[in-house]
This record gives C-alpha cells, sequence and structure tokens, in this order.
C-alpha cells in the first residue's frame, strides 16, 4: 500500500517544486525590472518588455539526441543488469526487467527520431560574419 502512496507523493512534490521555482523566476524578473526602472526613468519600453516577456529558447535538436543516446544507454544497462541477474545470481524474478529496459530503449530512439524534424537553431556566430561578407570587406585572409 505504500508504493503508490510514494510515488504520488514524488509527483505531487515535483509539480510544487516545479511550480515554487517558475513563481521564484517570475518574483527575480520582475524584481530586476523594478531596479532597472529605478536606475533609468527613461526606460524605453521594448526593452522593458523584452525583459518582463522573454522569448523562450528553442532547444537545441543536438541536445535532444545526445538525451536520447543517454536514456538508450540508461535502458541497455538496465537490460544488461537484469540478464546479470538471472545468469549469474540465479534471480528468474529479474527477467522483468526485460520490459521497462525496452520500453526505455524505444523512449530513446523516440526522441533521437523526433530531433529529426525539430527546426534548428539560428548560427550563433553572427558577429565573424559569413564568408562572402568577409571576402567582401577584404578580411578574408589569404
Amino acid at each position: 500500500m505504500t508504493g503508490p502512496l510514494i510515488i504520488f507523493s514524488f509527483v505531487a512534490i515535483c509539480v510544487i517544486v516545479s511550480a515554487w521555482k517558475r513563481k521564484k523566476i517570475e518574483a527575480m524578473r520582475h524584481e530586476t525590472a523594478r531596479l532597472f526602472i529605478e536606475k533609468n526613468p527613461a526606460i524605453d519600453s521594448a526593452v522593458l518588455t523584452q525583459l518582463l516577456n522573454p522569448r523562450p529558447h528553442a532547444q537545441d535538436p543536438r541536445m535532444v539526441k545526445v538525451l536520447g543516446i543517454i536514456v538508450i544507454a540508461i535502458g541497455l544497462g538496465l537490460w544488461l543488469m537484469g540478464l546479470w541477474f538471472v545468469f549469474a545470481v540465479g534471480e528468474v524474478q529479474a527477467l522483468g526487467l526485460g520490459g521497462p529496459a525496452t520500453l526505455i530503449i524505444v523512449m530513446g530512439a523516440g526522441l533521437i527520431f523526433a530531433a529529426r524534424f525539430m527546426p534548428r537553431p539560428p548560427a550563433k556566430d553572427a558577429k565573424a560574419g559569413t564568408s562572402s561578407e568577409k571576402s567582401q570587406n577584404g578580411l578574408e585572409n589569404k
């Protein structure tokens, strides 16, 4: 009976901590905006709007692929641990690890597959410019 209680308590704690963290970040953002307005009364409304409502960060597809590889490695490790328990220790009940381990492996493969359809982030190297811009400005090394 304590198993479901522990699981739902963990989920409740995660939800509460996530909401608390979100509220804390929002309060810090408003405090920063208040201090910014106090220091600089002639503030541009666009800067203030951007400070209070930042754009959401786009997830990098490479990081999703890395996460998928990590999840697959965890699933394979769980699967191998189950096999080790069966053959080395003799615990036949460890065969039950095969199902969850396979599910974890498939979830990792799904992350890698989903990363293929994510939009690519813009290039971070905007200051350096492209090679055609460098050659037009005469900055390219010969």
